[in-house]
């Protein structure tokens, strides 16, 4: 059972996206090709004989065999540089922390600048998973704010195969909000409203990525992030992705502290500029990302993995007609992201333990004030895999 309800309209979301899968799935692997190295040429090993046997070899004369061979390269590698997955299943155990975080930002007419910012009760969960090699089921629970879970719904999930990743978010909050900082007030008002409960902010996102990873034969995603292979040795690798994302904010500045809303007497101090007095935001955006990473194997069995993927596209309100000539001429209709990854991990084939990072940056601009959206989540996991595959055997 999850531990989750995903709503009616993440449904609608991902349709949108299945159309996606043609360029990445025709064009991508068309621009990826790689020459196996020398090594992997003269040396045999468990997959190429696997893949030799006549149990295995691909019969032409059936129908349906370009598909399985269409499956099988999503986990295409050279194993002088990565370790197949020699077992069917995985048990561990996780914990999972989310955090998200908001900044609003204005200039009124004469030139002033305020901001805030704001961030809901991060989420601390811990749960056992249970995988059979792609597929992973788990519950978790959380420990730290049990009282705030009806408040934030949470759904956070990244698949990796060597040659195709994918990022699903999708988090909404009800009012669960504290005001971590402010500019453009004085430092009394400042400190005093910092660490304040806030409840007049309601926020919805959702977002799908999908991406091509060119070196994808000597180079695993999955080593640093899903257990199932191991990296041998250093490598990188350049990739290329498009997204889809929706968000949604209802904020009522009227519940906003009164040192925020009502001037004082205090020099320097003024109250909230009309441009942030917003009621509702409300837009989606397509963008393309590209960036790189690599994978470091700094010891035996031991591999930290970093990357970066910066995104532009093009990103449109609700209600908002523009015109196409205005969408060159105009920096405001775009919309500039970022996705990045870190992953730290030991892994012997059997037994693992590890922690990964993946943040998302969502921007929102327009002449006089931004809004930026950011979701990150740590898993911190060890565990092991078992039942060995039969070619391994």
């Amino acid at each position: 059972m999850w531990p989750f309800d995903i709503p009616q309209r993440f449904n609608r979301l991902f349709a949108k996206v299945l159309l996606l899968w043609g360029w990445l799935f025709v064009a991508a692997p068309v621009m990826g090709q790689t020459i196996d190295s020398p090594e992997a040429e003269t040396a045999p090993t468990p997959d190429s004989l696997a893949l030799s046997s006549p149990d295995t070899a691909p019969a032409k004369t059936k129908k349906g065999n370009w598909f399985m061979r269409f499956i099988k390269q999503f986990d295409e590698y050279d194993t002088t540089y990565i370790s197949p997955n020699y077992y069917n299943y995985t048990a561990m155990l996780q914990n999972t922390n989310l955090s998200q975080s908001f900044r609003m930002k204005g200039t009124s007419e004469d030139g002033r600048q305020q901001s805030l910012s704001l961030a809901p009760t991060p989420g601390f969960k811990i749960g056992p998973y249970f995988g059979w090699r792609w597929l992973f089921f788990g519950y978790t629970f959380d420990l730290g704010h049990p009282s705030q879970a009806t408040k934030t719904t949470e759904f956070c999930l990244s698949l990796y195969s060597s040659m195709i990743g994918c990022d699903l978010v999708w988090v909404k909050n009800s009012g669960d909000f504290t005001i971590d900082r402010v500019t453009g007030f004085s430092d009394e008002t400042k400190n005093r409203v910092k660490g304040m409960k806030f409840s007049g902010m309601d926020t919805y996102t959702s977002s799908i990525n999908l991406y091509y990873v060119f070196n994808h034969r000597h180079f695993s995603y999955p080593a640093a992030f899903a257990q199932s292979t191991v990296q041998r040795k250093s490598c990188g690798s350049w990739t290329l992705g498009m997204e889809y994302s929706k968000q949604r904010i209802k904020f009522d500045y009227r519940r906003l502290p009164a040192e925020l809303i009502t001037p004082t007497a205090t020099e320097g101090d003024n109250p909230l500029i009309d441009e942030l007095k917003i009621e509702k935001i409300d837009y989606y955006s397509f963008s393309i990302n590209a960036g790189y990473a690599y994978n470091w194997v700094f010891a035996r069995n031991c591999l930290l993995s970093l990357s970066f993927a910066p995104s532009i596209g093009f990103k449109k309100s609700r209600g908002e007609r523009i015109e196409a000539q205005e969408i060159w001429k105009n920096i405001r209709n775009f919309k500039f992201d970022f996705i990045g990854r870190a992953g730290l991990v030991w892994n012997n084939t059997r037994w693992f333990a590890g922690a990964s990072f993946v943040t998302h940056l969502y921007d929102f601009q327009k002449d006089n004030y931004s809004v930026s959206n950011n979701i990150s989540y740590l898993n911190i996991y060890a565990g092991f895999v078992f039942n060995r595959k039969r070619q391994y055997r």
